[in-house]
C-alpha cells in the first residue's frame, strides 16, 4: 500500500508507539484522525485531526466513527494502538479492574474491526492491532495484560478464516522503552530485550506498506520464540529470571 494521501484513524496517538506512528504517518503524507484521551499532547499539523476519546467507552467509539465518516470520504487504514498494562500481584477480586483492561485492549479493537468490516463489506481497507510479544510468551506480573494480548492473538488466528478481502495486521512488539513501565507505585523492571518506540513505529509502517499479516519488530524474539518451541526450557528459564525481577519489585513496594 502506498500511504501517501491515505486517510487513517490512529488510537493511542499521544504517546509511546502511537505518537511515533503518528509522526511517520505525517511524513508519508497521510491525513490522520489522532485519537487519545489527552489530545493536548498530540502535535499540531494541518493533516492531523485530534479526537478526544476513551476507547474503553462504546459511545466514544461510535462518536469517533461518526466523526471520521463525516470528515473522510473513506477510512483507508485503522490502527488500533491504544492499550495499557497492569504490573501487579493479583490478591483480591476486582471486577472493574479486569473490565477496564479488557475493554481497552480487547473489546475496543475487535469492536472497531467489526464496524470497519460492516461499513466496507469486508474489503478494501487495512486494520492494524498492536498486540504484544507477551501474547506468545507470558511473563510474571503481567497476568491480565498477557491474557488480553493472547485474546487478540487467538482472535486473529481464528478470524482470518472468515475475513473478507481486507488486510488485518497484528503487531507483536517486545518491551518498548516508553512510559508503559511507569506504574502507580514505581517503575516496573523492563524485560530484556527492549527496543525504541521509533523502531517499532518504523516496522508498523513497513508492515502496512507491504501488506503483512503479522509484524514482529524484534528478530531476537522471533528466534527465541522459535527455539522455545523445540527447547521449552528456554522460555522457562527466561520466565524464572523475570519472576525474580517481579519478586524484587514486590519486595521494594
Amino acid at each position: 500500500m502506498n500511504l501517501n494521501g491515505k486517510n487513517v484513524i490512529l488510537t493511542g496517538a499521544s504517546s509511546g508507539i502511537g505518537l511515533e506512528i503518528l509522526y511517520k504517518l505525517i511524513e508519508k503524507g497521510c491525513k490522520v484522525i489522532a485519537v487519545s484521551r489527552n489530545i493536548e499532547k498530540i502535535p499540531i499539523n494541518k493533516n492531523v485531526y485530534p479526537f478526544k476519546c476513551d476507547v474503553a467507552n462504546k459511545e466514544d467509539l461510535d462518536k469517533l466513527f461518526d466523526f471520521a465518516l463525516n470528515y473522510f470520504e473513506k477510512i483507508d487504514v485503522f490502527i488500533s494502538n491504544a492499550g495499557f498494562a497492569y504490573f501487579e500481584k493479583i490478591d483480591d477480586e476486582d471486577y472493574e479492574h479486569i473490565e477496564k483492561i479488557y475493554k481497552t485492549n480487547v473489546f475496543a479493537p475487535i469492536y472497531c474491526l467489526e464496524r470497519m468490516n460492516k461499513i466496507y463489506d469486508g474489503k478494501d481497507f487495512t486494520f492494524v492491532i498492536t498486540a504484544s510479544a507477551m501474547a506468545k510468551m507470558p511473563l510474571p506480573g503481567y497476568a491480565l495484560y498477557c491474557s488480553t494480548k493472547a485474546a487478540i492473538d487467538f482472535f486473529h488466528q481464528s478470524f482470518r478464516f472468515e475475513m473478507g478481502k481486507f488486510n488485518l495486521i497484528v503487531v507483536y512488539p517486545i518491551a518498548t522503552r516508553t512510559n508503559f513501565f511507569n506504574t502507580s507505585k514505581k517503575t516496573a523492571p523492563v524485560p530484556f530485550p527492549a527496543q525504541s518506540p521509533e523502531y517499532v513505529a518504523k516496522c508498523v509502517i513497513k508492515g502496512i506498506e507491504k501488506n503483512k499479516k503479522c509484524v514482529y519488530p524484534s528478530k531476537v524474539f522471533v528466534i527465541i520464540n522459535a527455539l522455545s518451541r523445540v527447547f521449552p526450557f528456554i522460555s522457562t528459564l527466561y520466565q524464572k529470571v523475570q519472576y525474580k525481577k517481579f519478586k524484587n519489585w514486590l519486595e521494594g513496594n
